[in-house]
């Protein structure tokens, strides 16, 4: 080869000659230069990976020159001080020890291997082309191929010089194609059944059984919420800023396709766009959690960024993030491609869709995607900077053309009525239609306790002293002695509750407060009596209860708070739009012990409250501001507690209360004739209310109706007017009734009061005039009933705008997406999605780097393997069911995981294994080793879907992808075990800690599962034998046969720990022994491990 500078020519060059450059120099190159002077992109004309092409170099002149460092130009960029001139000129500067190697081989001349090969053109990256599949080879041992994944397989067995290992025993198997599939152990029947099945399709009568079982959709549902990122909301308090309340719908969407073995393709496409494909389809419809849960509050272009970058990685194994401050360094993906991806996704935002029978969105709801900001435009960041914006460049949607995209065919979605206006939808109109009957019933019962307060207070004004008139006695509203769940009673809002030993209890404490809602709303007056006992909390440990809540913020509380050297009782109130406001007239120092039973007694008579503690008088107490009626809860702030009785009654006018001392004396004081029937009039005004509120729903829904379900005519236009009317009069109803309450709030004032609620008067005065003349003119405009709720773009928005109706058309953006990606011909989708699901069989991807199939990734194991695989998928209709059939009916999966009698060769050529010469032993995931425990115990809980288990439910028993799965929150027993990270996890991570064994071994759960375990032999065979016992022991917990050597031992053990038990005078020496005993398989290398 020729050289260039001072150094004569030479025909050959020796690898030791070169050696700096293979070893040291051309990874450099490759790491920090290929990017923008390689195949993909030649900046200045330059190309660095060969070092012919250095030496040839470009603009600039030759990059290098050998033997003349002061004269190579690379070498001046890379020791360039100098930003605008230095190479690389983004990232850390070359290292000192890097610049040293580059300076020695071009001071040795700069030597290279004649026969180097320059970078390969990207157009020939395998994973850029569209499978086509290849032909199954053929191999020298016909019969040891099951299928065509074996053929694949022994051809590289045969290629390499290894020898597979023989095939592992039938419980091995059965084992571990059960843990494969559906994530439980096989239980002893049904090893025994297999056992005795010598059929021919002894195996795919397993394979078909499992594949059946609702468990398979649980098992693999985890694994591609791994994949997909599934996380429950978290954020601050009940502020949602990640993710979004109720997106359990998306998980139990994904375990239902699986059973259902819907089309990896179709499931793509609904994730993507079912809210353009199958608009009025609500199963469908919850789909689109995938892109509701990468939702985050304060960051538009945070949120877009992680919908670009996970739609590249998971469906497209693509690494699209690193192009959005600049090109993309491997891959021949532009800065431009990268904001063209994400215009698909600009229009789109979240709402929660009501569901049948519930129209509060915070009890539940369908979390879902939707077109809202239709104009929006697409720009350029540069740098990746949203805040600079290039204007100058509006983008449309399109696909990089490199891969078979560029611009798409969108086609805007015309939606049907339903989509964009989901009031119309009639179990919304019913929900509402019941809520409004609810509110009439509970206004009239108010009526009816108004009214006889009015007669009470009549006949106690005319009693004389000598003749008294009997009083009515209190009447009790409501009482619960918590010894059973009284739904008809009580809802639970907050917290965790459960019945406990014939008490309520509430576990949850730190920072939050939780509430217990009375489903009746007291009268005005009443009576509270409380009984608790405080058992824990972090700081503040207060309990109590609550009153007078409303939806406009205000509320008052009363409780005891059992807080280390500040305990207390208190009465606080939050009025509308403050914060809360603790008085310290309010407020008693008092004894309220922990572990010990307290008893508050509230009572309240308009604005003044008394507490009661234990007996005792505590606080008197005269709110400051008018009450607004509303709801009851019992409440606890940072407090577990045991709650005993609870008895509300009326508060009759005999019973005396304590004046509070911050109590200024009102100048037109009522008498309680007065404010009855003051109160009355309130009731019945509010009564009225509801009544018209009720006619105003019913001509809404049915101007909506005609307006959007039907072709508009004169009907529409005086249902509309009739709407409009109706919703003007209720809008009347309400003004007077804030009028109403407004009168009697200045009758109650006191002189320093007067001049503020005579400005509140007058101004519900003129609302009420304001709102009379507006029935005047009602027009035809009126407020659609509300079937969905926008989630909030960011602070700034209200809650009116979260209420509008949606846009009529969708862009149809994601849809040509979605059809895109499950594209047949499409290069990528399907492989991804075979090595997934390779991996998660066989204990290792056919493609190492999981999410980037890129030219930085890792090349294909076995390429042609993969390539059928993807193909075969296809051609299935993108049948998961059917590829794991294929796998796991391979001789490759039957193979053994023993190394123990392997050759040297295959140990030297293939120490990893990575051509599947024997089974790849798999430890168990976090969410198996817990629901495996529980399985065995016979304690498994098949309860399938529905809302996420709060993590302090540690003894539930349901499976363990029901818990809440968050950022903040993570059950503790599964984050020992390398749980999926939500941020991403494409790839579990294993290890192996001394945690995980202390709590196999010493966990509450593990004790509970040891102990039922030996209660299931004893109660299955009371007289066996020890050594039967033993081998049942094996069988149930490892799937296998003890050997003679185990058996012995495993003998001399259960002895031991007998004798022990004995010795510590234990009831039951040999129980306790055997409990112990399990409890050591349990912790068995072979339990937690898939062999």
């Amino acid at each position: 080869m020729v050289c260039c500078g001072w150094f004569v020519c030479v025909s050959h060059t020796p690898a030791e000659e070169t050696s700096i450059y293979q070893s040291k120099v051309k990874p450099i190159l490759h790491e920090r230069c290929y990017a923008c002077h390689g195949s993909l992109k030649q900046e200045g004309d330059l190309r660095v990976d060969t070092a012919a092409s250095a030496k040839r170099g470009g603009a600039s002149g030759a990059a290098i020159k050998p033997g003349d460092i002061d004269g190579s130009e690379l070498l001046t960029r890379v020791t360039s001080t100098d930003m605008s001139v230095r190479m690389p000129p983004e990232g850390e500067p070359l290292k000192p020890e890097q610049i040293a190697a580059i300076k020695q081989w071009i001071a040795e001349g700069a030597l290279a291997p004649e026969d180097e090969v320059p970078e390969s053109d990207p157009h020939d990256h395998w994973a850029f082309k569209t499978p086509v599949r290849p032909p199954v080879p053929t191999v020298g041992n016909v019969e040891w191929s099951l299928n065509p994944i074996d053929a694949f397989v022994a051809h590289k067995h045969e290629q390499k010089g290894l020898v597979p290992q023989p095939l592992t025993e039938k419980r091995l198997w059965l084992r571990r194609v059960t843990l494969d599939l559906i994530g439980l152990p096989p239980t002893v029947a049904e090893q025994e059944a297999f056992l005795a099945d010598t059929s021919p399709e002894a195996y795919n009568t397993v394979v078909s059984r499992l594949l059946d079982s609702p468990q398979y959709g649980e098992r693999w549902g985890r694994h591609w919420m791994d994949i997909w990122r599934y996380s429950d909301w978290w954020g601050l308090g009940a502020e949602v800023r990640n993710s979004q309340k109720h997106i359990w719908h998306w998980r139990d969407w994904i375990i239902e396709s699986l059973n259902t073995d819907k089309g990896y393709d179709q499931m793509l496409r609904e994730m993507l766009a079912a809210d353009e494909l199958y608009p009025n389809d609500l199963d469908k419809l919850r789909a689109s959690g995938f892109l509701a849960r990468q939702y985050f509050k304060f960051n538009r272009t945070s949120w877009l960024d992680e919908t670009v970058e996970h739609t590249g990685k998971a469906m497209l194994g693509l690494t699209l993030n690193c192009c959005k401050c600049h090109d993309h360094k491997y891959d021949p993906f532009s800065q431009v491609d990268y904001y063209q991806m994400r215009a698909i996704f600009e229009p789109y935002q979240v709402r929660t869709e009501a569901l049948p029978g519930e129209i509060d969105f915070e009890k539940n709801g369908l979390p879902r995607a939707f077109d809202c900001n239709l104009e929006e435009t697409t720009f350029v960041h540069i740098r990746g900077d949203d805040r600079n914006p290039d204007k100058s460049r509006p983008l449309t949607p399109a696909i990089p053309a490199f891969i078979g995209g560029g611009a798409i065919s969108v086609e805007p979605v015309t939606l049907p009525p339903e989509a964009y206006l989901p009031g119309l939808r009639p179990f919304v109109v019913e929900a509402y239609r019941k809520a409004a009957d609810q509110k009439i019933a509970a206004a009239k019962a108010a009526v009816e306790a108004a009214r006889s307060k009015v007669t009470e207070a009549e006949k106690s004004a005319v009693a004389v002293a000598t003749s008294p008139t009997p009083e009515a006695p209190a009447m009790v509203i409501a009482e619960d002695d918590f010894t059973k769940d009284r739904p008809e009673l009580w809802e639970q809002r907050d917290g965790q509750w459960k019945y406990e030993n014939g008490h309520l209890i509430q576990s949850v404490t730190g920072p939050v407060r939780t509430a217990l809602r009375l489903k009746t709303i007291p009268p005005v007056d009443f009576e509270v009596r409380l009984k608790y006992v405080p058992t824990g909390g972090e700081m503040w440990k207060s309990v109590g209860v609550n009153f007078d809540v409303n939806d406009k913020g205000q509320e008052v509380l009363a409780y005891l708070s059992s807080v280390e050297g500040g305990q207390k009782a208190q009465v606080a109130f939050k009025p509308t739009g403050a914060d809360y406001s603790y008085p310290g007239e309010g407020a008693q120092g008092r004894a309220v012990a922990l572990q010990l039973p307290h008893e508050l007694i509230l009572r309240v008579r308009g604005t003044l409250v008394n507490l009661i503690v234990d007996g005792e008088p505590s606080v008197a107490y005269r709110l400051p501001h008018d009450r607004s009626s509303g709801a009851m809860e019992l409440i606890t702030y940072d407090a577990a507690a045991a709650f005993l009785a609870f008895e509300l009654r009326t508060l009759p006018l005999s019973i005396a209360l304590v004046e509070g001392k911050n109590a200024v004396p009102p100048t037109m004081a009522l008498t309680p004739v007065e404010l009855a029937q003051q109160e009355c009039r309130i009731a019945e005004k509010s009564l009225a209310l509801a009544e018209a509120e009720l006619v105003s729903l019913n001509a809404r829904a049915a101007a909506d109706q005609a307006r959007h379900m039907t072709r508009p005519s004169e009907g529409a236009v005086t249902l509309s007017q009739a709407a409009a009317l109706a919703e003007k009069q209720a809008a009347a109803v309400h003004a007077e009734v804030e009028l109403a309450r407004s009168e009697l709030s200045l009758k109650q004032a006191t002189n320093e009061q007067r001049p503020e609620r005579q400005k509140k008067f007058d101004a519900a005065e003129a609302a009420a005039e304001s709102a009379r003349a507006a029935i005047e003119k009602p027009g035809e405009t009126y407020t659609s009933l509300v079937g969905a709720l926008k989630t909030l773009e960011n602070n700034l928005e209200t809650e009116e705008s979260r209420r509008k109706p949606f846009p009529q058309t969708s862009t149809g953006r994601r849809t040509a997406l979605a059809k895109w990606i499950t594209d047949p011909k499409n290069p990528l989708s399907a492989r991804v999605a075979m090595n997934h699901i390779w991996s998660r069989h066989m204990g290792r991807p056919l493609v190492p780097t999981v999410f980037d199939f890129g030219r930085k990734g890792s090349l294909p194991i076995h390429p042609e393997l993969l390539d059928w695989l993807a193909v075969e998928l296809v051609e299935h209709g993108w049948s998961m069911k059917h590829m794991h059939r294929l796998i796991v009916t391979s001789r490759t999966y039957r193979l053994s995981s023993s190394n123990l009698s392997a050759s040297e060769a295959n140990l030297k050529v293939d120490p990893e294994n990575r051509f599947h010469w024997r089974a790849n032993p798999i430890r168990m995931e976090a969410q198996t080793v817990r629901d495996s425990l529980l399985s065995l115990a016979g304690d498994l809980d098949l309860t399938m879907g529905g809302p996420s288990i709060s993590v302090s439910e540690e003894k539930s028993r349901r499976r363990s992808l029901y818990f809440v799965h968050s950022h903040n929150e993570h059950q503790k027993f599964l984050s020992l075990f390398d749980d999926a990270s939500v941020l991403d996890c494409y790839r579990r991570t294993d290890s192996i800690v001394p945690q995980q064994a202390l709590a196999l071994e010493n966990s509450e759960l593990t004790n509970e599962v040891a102990e039922k375990i030996a209660a299931r032999i004893k109660a299955a065979d009371p007289t066996q034998s020890e050594s039967d016992w033993i081998r049942r022991s094996f069988q149930i917990v490892l799937s296998c046969e003890p050997t003679a050597e185990e058996l012995m031992i495993s003998a001399s053990a259960l002895n031991q720990l007998t004798q022990l038990g004995a010795e510590a005078k234990h009831p039951n020496p040999t129980e306790l022994a055997r409990s112990q005993f399990l409890q050591a398989l349990l912790n068995h290398n072979d339990f937690v491990t898939v062999r």
